[in-house]
């Protein structure tokens, strides 16, 4: 939590919506089965609406809308770009794809997910549920879970091909494909990308296919299969190195990934009290990293790994309807999980293995219950034992209220914990891994005021509060990961939306995070105080769209090793501003032109690491369909 591993070579309930088991699969799953408007989570529903009118490059750059979240990037697009929840790690922040984890515990980031290997083309919507989730998902949600939803299928069949290229040499290929064959649903999503230099030496290439399936066998059976595929090659300076401004070599980091990823549903309605949900999952990621290191003095020896991860899942979910206004959720899982990494560091020329291999079994049974006794109030509380190989088990609770005042008014209050077992990394790693490491823990709060008038405002409120415990970190003494510290993040969430006529629509948020280290006077980086970001949506004409996007990142603390030793320096605050303009110029045809940091604004994301300049993309579709 303190440092980076890689510097040292570093529904808020059981259901976080209204909660039965069905329920929590369509929200965090599927699809938005409960409105939003009856969670006492604290909720955030990014949706295709907004992907497509801001013609957004990167995945995280519509996540900047939702309150809470911290983008981590570290210059161009081959960097690391990871997404944090209030305060926490971004390897506290669990990442689905299609219900599906796909976080890497043998990275040397502790397990956090690149979301550069994602391209936007692909997404249908993003949920996130901020909070401690283990009662729903078990170890690794400790401040919150993102779920990614790709494309699927559509009723009639739909097939699209598009190309959009940009400045810097940016070029990305896609092509869709959906349609039904009687009581079969397919989709087949497509994409090629290059993401040209628009930072010196930070360059990734990758392609990306996503095949869903579902098939109604009879009214009360569903069947589904899914197949997603990427990967790509990557350059940047090392990280912590100084970037292309101060590093004083231009050797850079590079990196290969291939991701596979499978997944089986079963959708059972055996009665209108009695609903079942079965999942098994694969996911294969495997990785390869050659680091030329940090000088002078060898700050970072040069180092290198090849490494594969495997993750078996198996999910159980019942959804039991006791009485008109309660229902209950009960289920089971079982995760197997291997991870083995073949790697290296280079001391002056003499070569030292960092190989490790490892694997473990982890079984949960878990239960929730979402009640509403009086016709305000909204109870919901959840419970999981989880039984983890090499630990201790482990339980995890929590809970949820909400009180409707009235049609538009609503309090909501949330309690949660969570743990997170050590990484692969963190226990095996042969220089710095410590096989005694115990999980990580969290307990964290919330209470928020939800406001509403009709459909035209929406005002949202939130207070929050997250204690994270027994954390990693690499300690310089001992040249090994241990248990240590507290820290705290509490803050104060900001989101509005007006629907101010027909045509036009505004969106913002603003967030306030601040973080204490109990007993010790430590600042901690990339954890900017302030952040916000705005959008307006303006239908000009039945042909002719605009989305204009402002973010804001304040101040934040940044570490580089260019000098020789660990320099922290204070990044300054900075302003961007995104304009699209989306023309449909004849049936079928969709033309998008965007101007990325339409201001120019010349920042930094990490010492001497520049953001990217001024760039404009136009992007071409046709609908075959």
């Amino acid at each position: 939590m303190y440092k980076s591993m890689a510097a040292a070579l570093s529904a808020a309930t059981l259901w976080s919506s209204a909660l039965s088991a069905q329920t929590m699969e369509e929200l965090l799953v599927t699809g938005s089965y409960v409105p939003q408007e009856e969670l006492t989570a604290s909720v955030s529903v990014l949706d295709s609406n907004v992907i497509e009118a801001q013609d957004i490059r990167d995945v995280v750059d519509v996540l900047r809308l939702a309150p809470g979240l911290v983008v981590e990037e570290q210059g161009g697009p081959g960097g690391l770009t990871a997404v944090s929840i209030r305060g926490g790690d971004a390897n506290f922040t669990l990442v689905l794809i299609d219900g599906v984890p796909v976080n890497d515990p043998t990275n040397t980031r502790g397990g956090s997910f690149d979301f550069g290997r994602l391209d936007p083309a692909m997404v249908e919507r993003i949920e996130i549920v901020r909070g401690a989730q283990s009662a729903i998902y078990g170890s690794d949600a400790l401040s919150g879970v993102i779920n990614i939803i790709t494309r699927s299928s559509s009723a009639e069949p739909r097939s699209s091909v598009g190309v959009s290229l940009g400045e810097d040499d940016f070029a990305r290929y896609h092509a869709s494909f959906s349609g039904d064959s009687g009581a079969l649903q397919y989709s087949l999503q497509l994409v090629h990308r290059d993401d040209g230099e628009p930072v010196e030496g930070s360059t990734r290439t990758g392609d990306q296919a996503d095949l869903r399936m579902r098939w109604q066998a009879s009214s009360e059976h569903e069947l589904s299969f899914a197949y997603r595929y990427a990967d790509g090659d990557n350059t940047s300076y090392p990280e912590q190195s100084g970037g292309p401004e101060f590093a004083l070599t231009d050797d850079l980091d590079q990196g290969e990934y291939r991701d596979d990823t499978f997944s089986l549903g079963w959708n059972a309605q055996f009665s209108e009290a009695w609903a079942s949900t079965l999942t098994a999952s694969r996911v294969d990621q495997e990785a390869k990293a050659f680091s030329p290191g940090i000088p002078p003095y060898a700050e970072v020896p040069p180092n290198g790994s090849d490494t594969e991860y495997r993750r078996d899942e198996l999910r159980w979910v019942n959804e039991l309807a006791v009485g008109a206004a309660t229902d209950v959720a009960l289920g089971a899982s079982y995760r197997d999980e291997t991870g083995d990494s073949d790697g290296y560091v280079d001391f002056f020329g003499l070569i030292v293995p960092t190989d490790f291999s490892l694997d473990r079994e982890i079984k949960g049974v878990f239960a929730g219950v979402s009640s509403a006794p009086l016709d305000p109030l909204l109870i919901q509380a959840s419970i999981r034992y989880d039984d983890p190989d090499g630990f201790d088990s482990e339980t995890s609770a929590g809970a949820g209220v909400r009180w409707q005042f009235s049609s538009g008014l609503a309090l909501r209050a949330n309690w949660s914990e969570a743990y997170k077992l050590p990484s692969f990394f963190a226990l095996g790693h042969a220089l710095v891994g410590n096989p005694e490491l115990e999980p990580e823990e969290a307990e964290t709060w919330d209470i928020g005021l939800n406001w509403f008038s009709g459909d035209k405002v929406t005002l949202e409120a939130t207070l929050f509060k997250n204690e994270y415990t027994n954390l990693v970190d690499f300690d310089e003494e001992t040249f090994r990961n241990i248990n240590r510290g507290r820290v705290d993040s509490e803050g104060v969430e900001l989101y509005g939306q007006w629907q101010a006529g027909d045509a036009l629509r505004f969106d913002g948020q603003l967030t306030f995070t601040d973080m204490d280290v109990p007993g010790e006077d430590v600042e901690l980086p990339s954890r900017p105080e302030w952040q916000g970001a705005a959008a307006a949506y303006w239908d000009i004409s039945a042909t002719l769209t605009s989305a204009l996007q402002y973010r804001y990142t304040g101040e934040q603390l940044s570490v580089s090793r260019h000098t020789g030793q660990a320099q922290q320096s204070e990044l300054d605050a900075y302003h961007l501003v995104d304009l699209t303009f989306t023309w449909l110029p004849a049936d079928r045809w969709r033309i998008a032109l965007s101007a990325d940091n339409l201001l120019d604004e010349n920042y930094q994301t990490s010492v001497g690491f520049p953001g990217q300049e001024r760039n404009f993309r136009l992007g071409l579709s046709y609908t075959l369909d």
